[in-house]
């Protein structure tokens, strides 16, 4: 069954949505073309990464992950940034999780700081966890994080979902 992005009326064959009329075919398509679970997802700087009913990887391996975004809707998203050195100052990456997960690897000599809202969610830093319950805002930085040569800042937003930052 395909269901249509626009309208979300579901579909089991047509080429358009019989409710909007939107084309089909290319979601159908998109789907098919659609990376493996747990295969590592090649983008350029800034990008998205989407975990939609799978789990895909982003790595910071072979390019700059600053600016990237990674959502996860019912699906989850692995982003590791411990396969290659991350670049000296800010990285910034915004995290959605919306009844989905996401992972971040960090290496330890990476300062963190947290920000964004949880809603019915949970974000956990290294074992702490910052948000979770009905609305929690979140705002967290290790110690020294200013100082720091190499800094990450995620903005997470967790929605019945959650984010964790591990080792």
């Amino acid at each position: 069954m395909i269901f249509c992005p626009k309208c979300g009326s579901g579909s089991e064959s047509a080429r358009f949505c019989r409710l909007c009329g939107t084309n089909l075919a290319l979601v159908s398509d998109a789907l098919s073309d659609a990376e493996p679970p747990g295969r590592v997802v090649a983008t350029r700087g800034g990008g998205t990464t989407l975990g939609l009913f799978q789990t895909p990887t982003v790595s910071n391996s072979d390019r700059d992950l600053d600016g990237h975004s990674a959502c996860s809707i019912f699906g989850g998203v692995t982003i590791d940034l411990t396969a290659g050195l991350l670049r000296e100052g800010e990285t910034s990456i915004s995290v959605f999780a919306i009844f989905g997960g996401t992972e971040v690897f960090v290496p330890d000599d990476v300062a963190i700081r947290v920000t964004g809202v949880t809603i019915f969610g949970g974000v956990k830093v290294r074992g702490q966890q910052l948000g979770n319950g009905m609305f929690s805002p979140n705002d967290y930085s290790t110690p020294g994080y200013a100082l720091s040569p190499r800094r990450l800042h995620i903005d997470a937003t967790a929605i019945f979902g959650e984010v964790k930052f591990k080792r």
